[in-house]
């Protein structure tokens, strides 16, 4: 009797170190990619539009000081216009934590440097070095978009937003219809930036 008390409780044990290694995993934070050498700018941070979008000038170059808006590549923020979607506000409030107006980022650029828009499409790290992009996945602040040819951190990504919905983080525990059918896991055309992702809480 007391062996087979014994060998449960030595079951439990295992099976809780399994669980607390699962969470860990599933709660890890983002990676901390450095910026690649050669393609990077620093700039500073006028203002966030969404979870997705901010406004920055740059500190150097030919460009400094002149407002650029600049889209993050890779992920999907619910629209705040013309009405916030689930979770809009939220995403852009915690853009604003991790880049707060006057605080000094770095972009890199990936294959494609401008959507049709106009907007810079960038890979951004706060002065700390973090990178802005994965923490938004990371914390279910946005969505994956997969749009070539800026793919560069398109399977780390993919691998960061599978994490936050296992934990139904951010949008993924708040919203509803989490993941449309309709919304296309890769994009590519001269319109890509600007298609539609079926993001979660959208009619």
């Amino acid at each position: 009797m007391r062996r087979t008390v014994a060998a449960l409780a030595l079951l439990a044990g295992f099976a809780l170190v399994g669980s607390a290694f699962y969470l860990t995993r599933s709660l890890a934070p983002a990676p901390v990619v450095a910026p690649p050498e050669g393609a990077r700018e620093r700039a500073t941070v006028v203002s966030v539009t969404d979870g997705d979008t901010l406004v920055v000038s740059p500190v150097e170059g030919r460009r400094r000081g002149r407002e650029q808006r600049v889209r993050l590549i890779g992920l999907d923020a619910p629209e705040t216009l013309p009405r916030p979607r689930c979770w809009a506000r939220e995403s852009t409030s915690a853009l604003q934590r991790l880049v707060p107006r006057g605080s000094t980022v770095t972009l890199a650029f990936d294959r494609r440097r401008f959507d049709d828009h106009r907007r810079q499409l960038r890979y951004v790290w706060t002065a700390s070095g973090e990178f802005v992009n994965a923490r938004q996945l990371a914390e279910g602040n946005a969505v994956v978009l997969r749009v070539r040819p800026n793919v560069a951190h398109a399977e780390e990504f993919a691998r960061l937003e599978r994490q936050a919905r296992a934990a139904r983080k951010g949008l993924w525990g708040s919203c509803p219809d989490r993941r449309p059918p309709s919304r296309p896991s890769v994009v590519s055309g001269p319109a890509a930036h600007l298609a539609h992702s079926g993001l979660p809480g959208d009619p």
